[in-house]
């Protein structure tokens, strides 16, 4: 079978899911090929895998530079304040302007590459709007469950794009999942009116780990619970870098009973850091996280999807500073589960930071109600049932 996966030119939007589901439809024997955009095709082809690049899709990025999208109300307070996703935004952005340069491009491979079947990740949805054009079977690959896809002005901007292509316009807001929706958490993650009949859940490999743990984290003090602190790869860009959150982290762990590490970003050395450097609070630019989260007691997180379900995966609770995007979404459905905490930025002092992670170090039901997902994680099929689940959908 010949399976044409789509995906935002965006790093995260590739690697946790979308590369390794094409990695396993490959070794199952099918022809496989991932499309998105040109700044990211490279990771595809490292992977071993066909790379189709769309030339007209441009990235989040470009998109906003050069002033084809308006950037999110609010945004240039990023690192200071929590920007929440208005799904005006999402429409405009997702489902309208990068849709729409998807889907001609998309529709150009589809004829000429003719595949059975389109698998988009969930915020692509060019790769949705071609396989409804052409007749052919689509599945959708979940990376953000908690983005709003069902928001009536998501639904009309879809409709709009729709109707540009000479598609009948379309009621069911979930339209885009309505044959197979793969998500990659629990189904007790999702919220209970996004529980979709056309959805499963998978369970995503460990990724390879690149070389052995920092000898120095490997040798920090065990006498106290261990902390582990981001916010993503993302955070520095933001206005101002998010200089005083971070310092605001650093100076908290330092004065309470634990022993911390804190990622400034990979393109910030450690060295050259001039904010504060308590005892028992080792920084780094980079960290292995999904290694170092198995013997984490909590994740001090910006709450982004990827490391989300990473620390569910470990059975790790979070304290949640979401900065932007749909972060604000997954802080709070992980404060409905018990599993952590959440305080926008705004509301990040030492005292109100270090009462967050207190209680929820304390207090073991967060831990308990963690490991409980975890467990429900480790209960889900793998990717190869993935595979065969969404090859049904075309024979």
């Amino acid at each position: 079978m010949r399976i044409l996966i789509t995906a935002q030119a965006i790093y995260s939007h590739l690697a946790p899911l979308v590369l390794p589901v094409a990695e396993r439809a490959q070794q199952a024997g099918h022809e496989v090929a991932v499309a998105t955009g040109a700044g990211v095709v490279q990771h595809i082809e490292n992977r071993g895998l066909t790379a189709v690049t769309l030339p007209n899709v441009p990235t989040m990025a470009e998109a906003l530079e050069d002033g084809r999208l308006r950037p999110p109300p609010g945004m240039e307070k990023a690192g200071s304040v929590t920007i929440e996703l208005a799904p005006e935004f999402f429409a405009s952005a997702f489902v309208g302007l990068l849709a729409e340069a998807g889907a001609q491009d998309l529709l150009e491979v589809a004829r000429s590459w003719q595949p059975d079947l389109i698998l988009h990740e969930s915020t692509e949805y060019g790769g949705y709007l071609a396989a409804e054009c052409l007749g052919i079977p689509h599945g959708a690959l979940d990376i953000a469950p908690m983005a709003p896809y069902a928001h009536p002005v998501v639904t009309e901007e879809l409709n709009r794009q729709r109707g540009k292509l000479g598609l009948a316009p379309v009621s069911d807001p979930w339209h885009t999942f309505r044959t197979f929706r793969a998500g990659v958490v629990p189904e007790d993650f999702y919220p209970t009116d996004s529980r979709l009949p056309s959805a499963r859940c998978y369970q995503l490999p460990a990724q390879a780990v690149q070389g052995a743990l920092d000898p120095d984290i490997a040798q920090l003090s065990t006498d106290r619970p261990f902390v582990l602190a981001t916010l993503g790869s993302n955070a520095t860009r933001l206005p101002g870098g998010a200089q005083a959150l971070l310092e605001t982290i650093i100076e908290t762990l330092g004065e309470l009973p634990v022993t911390g590490v804190v990622a400034l970003g990979a393109d910030r050395d450690p060295g050259q850091w001039d904010g504060p450097r308590p005892d028992n609070v080792h920084l780094t630019s980079f960290v292995q996280q999904e290694l170092l989260l198995r013997s984490s007691d909590l994740f001090l997180t910006h709450a982004g999807f990827n490391g989300t379900r990473e620390a569910l995966a470990a059975g790790v609770p979070m304290v949640a500073v979401p900065l932007f995007a749909e972060q604000s979404h997954n802080a709070a459905r992980l404060q409905q589960l018990g599993v952590g905490t959440r305080i926008d930025v705004q509301d990040v002092t030492r005292t109100s930071l270090a009462e967050a992670v207190r209680t929820v170090l304390e207090d073991r039901s967060y831990r308990s109600r963690a490991q409980g997902l975890q467990r429900r994680s480790h209960a889900l099929p793998d990717l190869n049932r993935l595979v065969e689940d969404a090859v049904s959908l075309a024979t």
